[in-house]
């Protein structure tokens, strides 16, 4: 019997371990869950938050049913303000008696003029947050973010902020806009002297309907809203950090008959090579190497034949490179390197990185960049010319 007793007391111990494993729960009638939220500047205090808070009976409803519960939006935007993301917080207590539960927000939207005037603190309470998940998508309005939030969109998607993370995860492959959530900008920013930077998102009119739009790429220096890339220097920053997975490249054709061949691309990686002499950076050279195929052409041109795919294949590397220096040359005008070159540079040369860390942004704009791409198309279609 004797030795029996620190087995059930080892038992004992394990049940009690078991049973407190609901001490964190949250009853749902003290809570509103939250499916994004957007952070502008605030009228009376320094922060405005629009909360989107998922309505439970009307998702009880739908669940149930599998339609929405009349005509009821399954979300309501709670607007709050405070003098930081804490402060806001509270007050949203104050205001609906619930607490803001943030581990379901799918997208975090801010403000145009908040992003310019520094988005430091606001990162730091997410990065102490461990409610906040790491895979929360960042964006940056066009304007304010509540407007992102309110505006009344084709209902592809019944709840608003899980419509736009869903935008962004499918947006990936047309190589036009990036792909960032909390996780990525953090380590993005810890390694390039804080540049970094974010989708941009606006509101396209369209008759009485205000349609969301992806537009833009958010440029980031010291967590601060410097800049815009457009589409083409979004994709030639996506192009030098090997990041496209798929994209559709229009190639001019032959060039006199202003005709066009689309080239999807299937596969691309890019390389940087600092070229280093007597310790001093002479010039970055940035190697790009893509796979595609034939997706359309409306042409006469025989794509059989093996000096016209050079030729497309010449022509198509070409495009690359005048979207790959669009974007270098944009970064240098916003003395931003979010190209990833400084990493290059420490990886081939340490003692020099060490040497020109301190001012390599006041230096970037004046260093020389070359661009070299090697196209390689793989597949014409089951077609050779088109039946124009």
């Amino acid at each position: 019997m004797m030795k029996k007793k620190p087995l059930l007391i080892v038992l004992i111990l394990v049940q009690i371990c078991l049973l407190s494993g609901c001490w964190s729960k949250k009853e749902l009638d003290e809570i509103s869950i939250l499916s994004g939220v957007g952070i502008d500047v605030g009228e009376e205090k320094q922060l405005r938050l629009t909360m989107q808070v998922i309505l439970h009976r009307e998702m009880k409803i739908e669940s149930q049913s599998g339609k929405r519960g009349g005509e009821e939006k399954p979300t309501q935007n709670v607007v709050v303000e405070g003098n930081s993301l804490i402060d806001a917080n509270r007050n949203y207590i104050l205001q609906t008696g619930r607490r803001g539960y943030w581990s379901h927000i799918n997208v975090l939207i801010i403000g145009e003029e908040l992003a310019k005037k520094g988005i430091s603190p606001i990162l730091d309470v997410l990065e102490r947050d461990q409610e906040v998940r790491r895979r929360t998508y960042l964006l940056v309005a066009k304007g304010n973010a509540k407007e992102i939030l309110d505006a009344e969109t084709i209902d592809l998607e019944i709840i608003q902020a899980f419509n736009i993370s869903d935008m962004v995860k499918l947006s990936e492959s047309n190589g036009k806009n990036v792909m960032v959530d909390l996780h990525r900008y953090f380590l993005r920013a810890s390694k390039n002297f804080n540049n970094a930077f974010m989708t941009g998102i606006g509101i396209i009119d369209k008759g009485c309907t205000n349609n969301l739009e992806l537009m833009d790429t958010a440029i980031f220096n010291e967590n601060k809203l410097v800049g815009w890339f457009d589409n083409i220097e979004t994709r030639g920053l996506l192009w030098v950090l090997g990041e496209i997975q798929s994209c559709i490249i229009e190639v001019q054709y032959p060039l006199e008959k202003g005709l066009y061949v689309y080239i999807d691309n299937l596969r691309a990686s890019s390389s940087i090579k600092p070229v280093i002499r007597d310790n001093t950076l002479e010039k970055l050279i940035v190697n790009i190497a893509s796979e595609g195929k034939v997706a359309e052409s409306n042409t006469e041109v025989d794509l059989s034949k093996g000096d016209i795919i050079k030729k497309l294949e010449e022509d198509t590397a070409k495009v690359i490179e005048e979207e790959v220096y669009k974007a270098i040359e944009k970064g240098k005008e916003l003395e931003v390197d979010i190209f990833t070159f400084d990493e290059a540079i420490n990886r081939e040369n340490p003692k020099l990185w060490k040497e020109i860390e301190d001012y390599w942004l006041d230096i970037f704009p004046s260093v020389p960049v070359e661009v070299n791409v090697d196209m390689t198309i793989r597949r014409t279609g089951l077609i050779t010319k088109s039946n124009e």
